[in-house]
């Protein structure tokens, strides 16, 4: 199994919060620095940092954690979604946009009748369309 991983730094339970308000993710785990045993060597690390942690998002699973030691940057790499209706894509589109950057307005495209390019609020990268 592959398991996308996503560093944050000491904001991965926003950024789980908002994936779980904004697009309806799924947490499945999710475990904190605090409770690392106490000589596991973690303990200089913020007790109220992520850990571990896997959420859902669109049914696939992702990992995500608080150990980017530098802010993240994903120019090559970012999410694609595809959905059946154009009303599901622009929702999903606005609320990732919430707070981020559109790259690339939604807009009709010789492979999508609906497609367009945000990165939200945390420097994710998501490449919105519609099945067409």
């Amino acid at each position: 199994m592959l398991l996308p991983t996503i560093s944050f730094m000491g904001n991965c339970d926003e950024a789980i919060t908002f994936y779980k308000e904004a697009i309806g993710a799924e947490v499945k785990e999710i475990a904190y620095f605090r409770d690392a045993p106490p000589d596991s060597g973690m303990g200089d690390l913020p007790p109220n940092f992520v850990m571990h942690s896997e959420i859902k998002l669109f049914g696939t699973l992702v990992a995500m954690t608080d150990g980017a030691e530098k802010p993240i940057t994903n120019d090559y790499f970012g999410f694609t979604a595809m959905f059946d209706t154009a009303g599901e894509v622009t929702d999903v589109f606005n609320k990732l946009a919430e707070g981020g950057q559109v790259t690339d307005a939604l807009a009709p495209q010789f492979w999508s009748s609906l497609c367009g390019n945000v990165t939200d609020r945390f420097g994710i990268s998501w490449h919105i369309c519609m099945n067409s």
